[in-house]
């Protein structure tokens, strides 16, 4: 399956999260409302880590989800993003067919709400710097991973 990437907006990412605009002004910025974790044991994380950039046409080969708890992805250096977020089907693996893919541009951070499928952090065009945040315990309920039978080819 091919699928283009098309903008990120807050309206078309809604299901899935959460779109912060990140552009300084008067007012503080409110990265999001819904950060969410369901285990007591989980703490929050708080990493920093470089993405080198995957130019496109790009295979998607693998999905993940965080079934107690929300990530946020916050662009601290970063041209564009990937963003490709599928509902989950009746089994609970992602649903291909109703797949979603976007370019988050360099000042828009992502929160996905907890249980969503999404491709792990992939920098598009030039090498990223993100914060991330999410919710660990050290244990199985941290992440799954989902690796596709065949890649889904993203392109601009």
């Amino acid at each position: 399956m091919t699928l283009t990437l098309r903008p990120l907006s807050p309206e078309a990412f809604a299901p899935f999260g959460t779109v912060t605009r990140l552009t300084p002004g008067a007012e503080p910025i409110r990265l999001v409302t819904e950060i969410e974790n369901a285990r007591a044991a989980a703490r929050l994380h708080v990493d920093f880590t470089t993405a080198a950039p995957s130019p496109l046409p790009l295979a998607a080969k693998l999905f993940e989800r965080h079934p107690a708890n929300s990530q946020s992805f916050i662009p601290l250096a970063a041209a564009r993003m990937l963003v490709l977020v599928a509902p989950a089907d009746a089994s609970g693996a992602p649903d291909l067919a109703a797949v979603q893919a976007f370019a988050a541009a360099g000042d828009q951070a992502v929160t996905y709400r907890r249980g969503v499928w999404h491709h792990p952090l992939t920098a598009l065009d030039a090498p990223g710097f993100f914060a991330i945040l999410t919710f660990r315990a050290g244990d199985d309920g941290d992440t799954v991973l989902f690796p596709l039978a065949a890649p889904l080819t993203l392109t601009a």
